[in-house]
């Protein structure tokens, strides 16, 4: 993991100057920034599904020769837009969140987003254009993903919900005057995030399934098990899938298909392909650990439940 080690100093600067940023938003909103941000410092606890947010920075200096002080604003900016997306998401999947609280810190810390990105970049700046885009993107998933299967679909915009992350590799090679480089990098980032959405999805299924929250793992077993689409799979019938179809094998394999447009950046970003493997990794080792797990128990079981219980 050297794509995260390597820049561990460089993390506890930017959330330190995450920490100072919020601290001075006004009242009640500085002590509820500051509970918030703890949730997501990556120094703390590990939580895969943000590294690439905070570390795509970093990375980029393989690719562009910017100042690590650009770097480390830049990722410190990425701090604060994932926070003000969180809050966002969680107005719209959470019933019960207080919408004027979060929402109104949302829009807060979005303005510290975009201020800090502002000193990099003018008015003026193709960046704003890329910005444009990439919220578009997000909008577009999350306010049709209930409605539509992405997985199936439109696997990419999966990725999407995480859109705003491209900013910081598109900032980078504008300020290294390399925008050529720029829609081959930005598709290798948004399958990097698909495949992460993918592991998020295995992660989460039990959770998302009890809150009818779109799901990609659940959506591979609907299909494979032929289930309706006027129902959702029940805890069985997933378990029935992972168990007897092998549908994590079948799902480890459509992340592997993606391989070759992030592998086409590695001598740009070897960090994001780093990265991307991991990812993989993950996947294959739960999908051979299932596949060891639905063999002993095709073959009589019964010890292999002693040795569970």
């Amino acid at each position: 993991m050297d794509w995260f080690r390597d820049y561990e100093q460089d993390l506890k600067l930017a959330f330190s100057h995450a920490e100072s940023i919020v601290a001075d938003l006004a009242p009640p909103f500085n002590v509820q920034a500051l509970q918030f941000l703890k949730r997501f410092n990556i120094l703390e606890r590990e939580m895969p599904s943000n590294y690439i947010c905070f570390l795509l920075p970093f990375w980029m200096e393989d690719a562009a020769p910017v100042e690590r002080n650009v770097t480390r604003m830049i990722a410190t900016a990425n701090i604060l837009g994932m926070m003000s997306f969180h809050l966002q998401d969680e107005a719209m999947d959470n019933p019960d969140a207080d919408l004027k609280q979060t929402l109104a810190l949302s829009n807060l810390l979005h303005a510290e987003f975009t201020l800090l990105y502002g000193t990099l970049f003018p008015v003026s700046s193709p960046l704003w254009v890329y910005y444009k885009q990439y919220l578009a993107e997000w909008a577009i998933a999350v306010s049709q993903e209930n409605n539509r299967d992405w997985f199936q679909d439109d696997p990419v915009r999966m990725g999407h919900k995480a859109a705003l992350v491209k900013l910081a590799s598109s900032g980078i090679l504008l300020l290294s005057d390399r925008e050529a480089l720029i829609p081959g990098l930005s598709d290798a980032v948004d399958y990097v995030l698909v495949v992460l959405q993918m592991l998020d999805d295995w992660e989460d299924w039990h959770k998302d399934l009890e809150e009818g929250s779109y799901n990609s793992l659940i959506s591979i077993v609907q299909s494979t098990l032929h289930i309706p689409d006027h129902r959702r799979p029940t805890c069985d019938e997933i378990r029935e899938g992972l168990y007897t179809y092998g549908v994590l094998s079948h799902y480890a394999l459509r992340a592997q298909q993606w391989e070759e447009p992030v592998k086409s950046v590695q001598g740009l970003v070897p960090r994001l392909y780093d990265f991307y493997d991991f990812l993989l990794k993950d996947l294959v080792t739960g999908s051979e650990q299932i596949e060891t797990e639905r063999k002993m128990l095709e073959s009589g079981g019964l010890q292999y439940i002693l040795s569970k219980i």
